[in-house]
């Protein structure tokens, strides 16, 4: 390792690139719940594990074929939803999870140039080789801004909560109908403090409603 002379220089100089490394983070922390459920589906039901992966799914398809099937051949994990409208589109979760693992390929493995900065926007370009069919590799660039990013971590977030619920579901803690309760009052709660806030009675000046922990989508 070799010693950097000013660490706040180059601290400064990464303010632009936050919005990859935080992409970059999420996209890591879905993969390891990604992983986590195949883990804890070989514990579990290692006759099927094995029926659907002979080995550890280690590539991207593989990992996401295995998440498809287990949900389609377990009974209780069809029962968990993705979204608190209680929705499973299981082929939108396969189209989200290409998308968001093809983009973590690109950012990881791609060759990264700011191209475009506007006040409200950094455009980004990434450069690598990929292969497009046997023995025939091209050079290929992409471009990303920061706004499209947004979207993909929360995309990611939401997949990587669903993968934890379907793992709590196999441990046996996780229960759609507590869950949907519960969410189902602290929106109700927030209805209520808004409105009560909005007619003067309490004082929302400081700010403390923005500060409540954000609501998860609904669809």
């Amino acid at each position: 390792m070799i010693y950097h002379p000013d660490p706040t220089e180059f601290i400064a100089n990464s303010g632009d690139y936050g919005a990859l490394g935080k992409t970059l983070v999420e996209l890591s922390s879905l993969e390891f719940a990604h992983d986590s459920f195949v883990f804890k589906m070989h514990e579990t039901n290692r006759d099927l594990s094995l029926s659907l992966a002979k080995r550890f799914p280690r590539h991207f398809k593989e990992k996401t074929d295995f998440l498809i099937n287990a949900v389609t051949g377990v009974s209780k994990l069809r029962q968990v939803p993705i979204f608190q409208t209680g929705e499973l589109n299981l082929l939108w979760l396969q189209y989200q999870l290409d998308e968001l693992y093809g983009v973590r390929s690109i950012i990881a493995h791609g060759s990264v140039s700011l191209s475009e900065t506007t006040p409200n926007r950094i455009t980004w370009t990434f450069e690598r080789f990929v292969q497009k069919e046997r023995k025939n590799w091209t050079r290929e660039a992409v471009k990303m801004s920061n706004g499209y990013l947004a979207s993909v971590h929360c995309t990611a977030s939401v997949i990587r909560r669903y993968l934890s619920n379907l793992r709590r579901c196999l441990e046996g803690g996780f229960c759609w109908e507590e869950v949907y309760q519960t969410d189902k009052e602290i929106r109700l709660n927030r209805k209520i403090l808004a409105e009560v806030a909005a007619s003067g009675v309490v004082s929302a000046d400081s700010g403390w409603i923005g500060s409540l922990p954000p609501l998860g989508p609904v669809e």
